[in-house]
């Protein structure tokens, strides 16, 4: 699957950042907690995340924190004995949309709470029911090899049916997602780069073609 820029810019961002905090694991010593967040520091969630560790009391409960964490995607748990060192390894999920400002979703669709952290990613809204229609709609677009459409929003009502706002035009499908209309727009971007042209509005909702519009 090829994903636009803006997705393979968090998909394969890796940033390696090291922070070590002290907490009180029991009433007579300080635990040196030291975190590596493998993806970066990209959420709020892992700035709370830092507050909740510093107030853990015990080892089971920084283990218990870290399996509530619904934006990590896989950590690890290293006690140093006789040293009161724990090291801590957290990679993060890579969103590529967020759903009506309240979860983010990856490319596997697990979703995680949306944590208004400011992030460069596809904004989506609407009654959507199946998420897996946004992600067919944005593999689809981004396998057009022959123009890079840079998706900004994608925009779903029961009147309109999905509206693609890209970088450089609006793609309306309408209700239904079919492999004709896929095809359709695949067809009409070859024939748009071929020719150099560029529609303001690229309208695939009519079974007898596609309607271009280019403004005034």
């Amino acid at each position: 699957m090829r994903l636009s820029k803006k997705s393979l810019m968090h998909l394969y961002k890796k940033l390696l950042l090291i922070i070590v905090i002290l907490t009180p694991i029991n009433l007579f010593a300080e635990y040196e907690i030291n975190i590596n967040f493998e993806s970066g520091f990209e959420f709020e969630s892992q700035k709370i995340l830092i507050s909740d560790l510093k107030n853990s009391k015990s080892k089971k409960q920084i283990e218990k924190l870290l399996k509530r964490q619904d934006w990590i995607k896989d950590f690890s748990i290293v006690y140093k004995p006789f040293k009161k060192e724990v090291y801590v390894s957290i990679t993060n999920r890579e969103p590529i949309f967020v759903l009506n400002n309240q979860f983010f979703y990856d490319i596997n669709l697990h979703k995680f709470k949306f944590d208004n952290s400011k992030r460069d990613l596809i904004i989506v809204q609407g009654p959507v029911k199946n998420e897996e229609d946004i992600l067919k709609i944005i593999t689809r677009i981004d396998s057009i090899s022959s123009i890079n459409f840079n998706l900004n929003e994608i925009n779903y009502s029961y009147v309109n049916g999905w509206d693609v706002i890209t970088d450089k035009t609006l793609i309306r499908f309408g209700n239904d997602l079919t492999e004709t209309k896929f095809k359709n727009f695949e067809y009409t971007a070859n024939y748009l780069f071929e020719n150099g042209k560029n529609p303001c509005i690229i309208d695939i909702r009519y079974r007898d073609g596609v309607a271009l519009n280019y403004g005034k």
